[in-house]
């Protein structure tokens, strides 16, 4: 806890305001009407300088980690009906490698973090009626409203390779969908057909945050269709989505020499409410059809839930904070033994706090993520600040701190990272 206390003595010298009591963002945002007269087309993007320094990680990992430059380009265009076509890429050189010795680096590791070239977006949409909307091809689709903890939010796997460093909203990996939304009075129709099975990129075999003594297979590809729905309202200070999916388990498990994710059932929603100050989420999702080894038969349950608040009363500043439990419903003891262990019940928590400053030039944030239910099991806090050098020119510095308490975090507790970037934006 070496960040907490100066972090809250930081914070707690804005002074207090009020907000407007407006709830915009749940769920994924409907597509704004485009005149039929306009047309607007153009490339945009960004230069990345990003470097990541570990003072106590173990030789290779030790010292300079990480010094990636990243391309992000950025293409749209607006037709004359109100169509628009979207699509952007990422690509990245860690050239941290070349400076280090490559032969103290694992394959799975160079060909994971040292080079990347990504299609991102790529869809169209637009309205086919003043009450149906249509996007089609790689999308992000959030559901619930956590900006920490999923729960509800099954619909895009993330990039988990270097963990803590980013927030979820920048972690989802797009998936390729069919989606339409009916607009019926307050309430929105969201059916979607899933065209894309993709899964999280967790850390490689060999990397500091991969504990595991040996590589992993590759996950088995998928090339069926799978269906999704949401059902969700916005009403004055509060909102409620319904949501169902048939998706193929992100985790997974291990079958010979692939990682199988066989179909799992979910059912879930979520409910926020809006007073004066004050917001407080609630998420429920049901899972039916969970397996964790190729040596049992057996199918699994489990029951999500996770209750949150913000505070937006104080000046330019944000306070929240998320618990979940995760339970898993029939859970067989055997479990604990697995290659990678389960248990019965997990829980986390999340308290995080932002605030601008120098006209919104500098904005100042505080993140910190326990697990147990007396979080005394492992977890991490990252303390980081985005300053705007010019008009843009971002800049970012932030310090993670990982807290040990588990099997998993005591194996990366001295993986601390003070990290840097520079971003150009055209």
């Amino acid at each position: 806890m070496r960040l907490i206390f100066i972090s809250i003595i930081f914070f707690s010298l804005i002074n207090a305001n009020s907000i407007d009591d407006d709830m915009t963002g749940f769920d994924d945002e409907p597509i704004k009407k485009v005149s039929s007269k306009s047309k607007d087309y153009g490339v945009t993007g960004s230069l990345s300088q990003e470097v990541a320094y570990a003072p106590n990680q173990s030789k290779p990992h030790h010292g300079l980690t990480s010094l990636k430059s990243s391309l992000f380009l950025d293409y749209e265009h607006k037709f004359d009906n109100g169509f628009k076509v979207k699509t952007n890429a990422k690509g990245y050189y860690d050239s941290v490698y070349d400076i280090r010795d490559k032969k103290d680096y694992t394959k799975d590791e160079r060909d994971e973090l040292q080079s990347e070239v990504e299609l991102f977006d790529a869809y169209i949409e637009g309205s086919l009626s003043d009450k149906l909307d249509f996007k089609i091809g790689r999308q992000v689709v959030v559901w619930g409203r956590s900006d920490t903890i999923r729960v509800t939010d099954v619909l895009n796997p993330i990039d988990n390779r270097r963990p803590a460093m980013v927030d979820i909203e920048d972690l989802r990996l797009p998936v390729t969908m069919a989606k339409l939304d009916y607009f019926l009075g307050d309430f929105r129709v969201t059916p979607i057909a899933v065209l894309e099975h993709r899964f999280t990129k967790n850390p490689p075999f060999g990397g500091g945050f991969n504990p595991a003594p040996r590589s992993l297979p590759d996950d088995k590809e998928y090339n069926d269709i799978t269906p999704a729905i949401s059902i969700g309202g916005e009403f004055s200070n509060w909102d409620i989505n319904f949501y169902a999916s048939q998706l193929h388990s992100d985790s997974g498990y291990l079958n010979g020499n692939e990682i199988k994710h066989d179909k799992v059932d979910m059912v879930g929603t979520a409910l926020n409410l809006l007073s004066g100050s004050w917001l407080f989420k609630s998420e429920l999702a049901y899972f039916d059809g969970l397996k964790f080894s190729s040596t049992q038969n057996q199918k699994f349950k489990r029951t999500d839930v996770l209750f949150g608040t913000e505070y937006n009363g104080i000046a330019d500043t944000m306070v929240s904070y998320d618990i979940s439990l995760r339970n898993i419903n029939n859970y067989d003891n055997r479990l604990v033994h697995e290659f990678i262990p389960v248990k019965e019940r997990t829980y986390q928590h999340a308290f995080r706090i932002s605030s601008d400053f120098l006209n919104a030039s500098l904005k100042a944030n505080y993140l910190i993520s326990l697990y147990g239910s007396k979080m005394d099991e492992g977890g991490f806090q990252r303390v980081w600040f985005d300053y705007d050098i010019a008009d843009g020119i971002k800049s970012t510095l932030g310090f993670v701190d990982f807290q040990g308490g588990s099997k998993l975090f005591n194996t990366i507790q001295d993986n601390d990272m003070i990290f840097g970037s520079v971003t150009y934006s055209f």
